[in-house]
């Protein structure tokens, strides 16, 4: 570990003490006694700049606002009563740690401003009504029902909680009283404040901060001990974190970090789950301070030690060379373009994106500050290309390719080089090509070939091979829901359909060859069609041909057995495939939100009993494998898919299956094995799976630019570092809203 300078010149001092010591001895040789330095205390804080009028624990909220009063008051929750008043149609609320509201105050009054109570309460009144979605939720009789003149929030367990509750940590409640039901027209104003209780810390929880850094990003290994249980870190500027501490104290920059994401990390895990990799991007300067913190916490999230550790970036070799690149044009198709590139030994990485020659048109004869932001554009969002040879100071030779263009149209790809300090190209390079016009009508002259055969057919799955030829540039294929498709006189419709963003457009590697892909989530006993075409280099489409395949049918038995594909859809929703795998007859199946376990009360099986309970009663049902999606998965904490097959005896009889269930947490994202949730739960439970597999499969081989890491920072790191996360953060604030993520 890096030991901060006090530290050396404190323990140098203490040798150059030594030697005066032994001289003053006595007769006896017994050392003088001296005193221990005693710490030096925190500075003492000027007054608050952003005062905020509040009342603790409970406030009478009158006529035209909304009453307060905490009713229970724990370390990781408390649940609060509101009152609105008579004069009212509806309120807006939410919670809000105290460290991020001051954070944002500070941050809209600014340093040195002296802020008064009443300019306090207009910029609060402008994070509840803050139009980019982080504003309060609003309340009125359609949402709360009977129980809108007394509402009772269990908060930590309710949807609207943005982030853990913790011990000894400082809230604000506020409400809004509104003159109409939309939370549109605000009355009055009215502030709670309470602080959660603390136990006393076990042991001395710490994480100490191994840095290591690089030009333009820093791998930050964190170390914790053994009594450190959770932890939360913080990694940024120094000079808006050292403006936060010096205006509202060190105690309150803690509850900062410890607010700034949802939940602590786990501190006793493998040491590659604790090294980040924080990218500074194109703010990086070796000349400004960077500081790392951190905060351990015991085995009931009361904080420990907080560490800082503060570094610069690495300065840049003045005399370093720029990378040197270059792209050309191959050939073009259709839709379809094979590129060249080269990178000379100085050159980590390349970065290129295809525009139309319409969006190109303003970067034609653009300024020097233009074509820098293309430039950083190109390297952060753009399509990379990795130098695997730079390690042995190699150059590179390769080819890329983009099949999502559009037929008989311009186009320019535009490209830079980065080199081992993160520098860009001198310029911005780009060459122009065109594509060739489709043409549908002549299929016989074609020179891509394509054949698709069916094996291994499943109850759920069907496995495709696909075979093609050296000529072939795209191959388009999708099953065919719809028989009408595939009549005689609508081949241009059958044809369009394959075209489209319905269907499935797959690059053919340039040498041809065998591919297989099986297909899940079908449904048992149906005959499926599938309809596919190849494009050759000319632009020219194959006549389309047809494959048919059935699934295997299941008759129902006695041990009916289900299998669940849980996927995130392209809309962001909790998705799960409900497919049926033996025995099944029906299937009762639902998804909704998991208020039991995230509150700890209830075990696995109090749990699973009460759950295949509901299941069977207000279940969906259907004789075949399904899909179900979850529409509002972003307003949930954590939901929990559910499903119960029904099978039969050999006398016919009813047999009910076990429940299956997965899970989808807004933190740990999807869940498959329920021990992570329950300790009592088996820690194997077969037939669930998480995937993020879309209807419609991309093969897309390009790799995304901020796929590429900077290498100077992982080749000087241990091996063991390289899988850790990868953190993008805005360095000139430390997050501006109160609920800022």
């Amino acid at each position: 570990m890096k030991k901060k300078l006090f530290n050396l010149l404190f323990i140098l001092g203490l040798v150059l003490l030594g030697s005066p010591m032994v001289l003053s001895c006595s007769d006896n040789d017994e050392p003088e006694q001296r005193e221990e330095p005693t710490p030096e205390p925190d500075p003492t804080l000027p007054p608050n700049p952003t005062p905020i009028r509040w009342v603790e624990n409970e406030v009478d909220g009158g006529e035209r606002g909304v009453g307060i009063k905490v009713t229970s008051n724990t370390e990781h929750n408390f649940v609060f009563e509101c009152t609105p008043g008579a004069k009212i149609q509806s309120y807006r609320l939410d919670v809000y740690p105290l460290c991020r509201m001051y954070n944002y105050l500070f941050e809209s009054v600014g340093a040195g401003v002296q802020a008064t109570e009443e300019e306090v309460e207009d910029l609060i009144m402008e994070a509840i009504y803050n139009s980019e979605g982080a504003g309060a939720y609003t309340f009125s009789r359609s949402t709360l029902g009977d129980s809108y003149s007394n509402a009772e929030f269990d908060w930590a367990n309710s949807k609207y909680s943005q982030s853990e509750i913790v011990p000894g940590a400082e809230y604000l409640i506020i409400t809004v009283g509104c003159n109409d039901e939309g939370g549109q027209n605000p009355a009055d104003m009215k502030i709670c404040y309470l602080k959660t209780p603390v136990q006393s810390v076990v042991g001395n929880p710490r994480v100490d901060i191994d840095v290591t850094a690089s030009y333009h990003a820093v791998g930050i290994q964190y170390l914790p001990n053994t009594d450190c249980k959770y932890f939360y870190q913080f990694c940024g500027d120094s000079e808006p974190i050292d403006a936060f501490i010096n205006t509202y104290g060190k105690p309150m920059y803690v509850d900062f970090m410890r607010h700034w994401i949802q939940r602590a990390e786990e501190a006793q895990v493998p040491e590659e789950d604790l090294y980040y990799l924080v990218d500074f991007g194109y703010t990086a300067e070796p000349t400004r301070m960077i500081t790392a913190t951190s905060i351990g916490l015991d085995e009931n999230k009361t904080p420990g030690t907080y560490v800082r550790q503060d570094f610069h970036l690495k300065e840049i070799d003045p005399n370093a060379e720029k990378p040197e690149c270059s792209l050309s044009v191959n050939r073009a198709g259709a839709s379809m373009v094979d590129m060249n590139v080269e990178m000379k030994k100085n050159c980590v990485a390349m970065f290129y994106r295809i525009f139309s020659a319409s969006d190109w048109a303003p970067y034609e004869n653009a300024d020097e500050a233009t074509m820098t932001a293309l430039a950083q554009a190109l390297d952060q969002e753009g399509w990379g290309v990795k130098n695997t040879n730079f390690a042995q100071e190699g150059s590179f030779t390769g080819t890329q390719f983009q099949f999502d263009l559009a037929p008989n149209t311009s186009y320019v790809v535009a490209y830079v080089g980065r080199n081992e300090y993160g520098q860009l190209s001198e310029e911005v390079k780009h060459a122009s090509f065109s594509t060739k016009e489709r043409i549908t009508d002549t299929p016989n002259t074609s020179e891509a070939n394509i054949d698709i055969t069916i094996s291994d057919p499943g109850r759920t799955s069907l496995k495709l091979n696909y075979s093609y030829n050296q000529k072939t540039a795209v191959f388009y294929h999708q099953y065919i829901m719809t028989p009408d498709l595939l009549e005689d006189g609508n081949k241009a419709e059958l044809i369009n359909y394959l075209l489209s963003a319905d269907s499935n457009v797959w690059p053919a590697n340039a040498t041809g060859g065998v591919e297989d892909f099986t297909w899940t989530g079908l449904d048992p006993g149906t005959e499926y069609t599938f309809a596919y075409m190849a494009e050759d280099w000319n632009g020219v489409l194959t006549d389309v041909k047809i494959v048919k395949a059935t699934t295997e049918a299941i008759v129902a038995g006695p041990n009916p057995t289900m299998e669940l594909h849980a996927y995130m859809s392209e809309m962001g929703n909790f998705t799960v495939q409900f497919s049926i795998v033996k025995d099944v007859a029906k299937v009762f199946h639902t998804i909704l939100e998991d208020k039991y376990s995230a509150s700890g009360d209830y075990t696995y099986q109090e749990c699973m009993k009460v759950w295949k309970e509901h299941c069977l009663e207000y279940g969906l049902t259907t004789v075949n494998s399904i899909t179900q999606s979850y529409d509002d998965t972003s307003e949930a904490k954590r939901l929990v898919a559910l499903c119960v097959p029904i099978g039969a005896d050999s006398d016919g009889n009813e047999v009910i299956g076990e429940l299956y269930t997965v899970f989808y947490d807004k933190d740990k994202g999807i869940i498959t094995d329920a021990s992570v949730l329950f300790p009592d739960a088996p820690k194997s439970v077969k037939g669930m799976i998480g995937t993020s597999k879309p209807q419609v499969i991309n093969r897309d081989r390009r790799i995304p630019a901020n796929m590429i890491a900077k290498e100077e920072v992982k080749k000087n790191t241990p091996g063991a570092m390289m899988s850790g996360s990868t953190i993008y953060l805005d360095l000139k604030k430390l997050g501006k809203h109160p609920h800022a993520k």
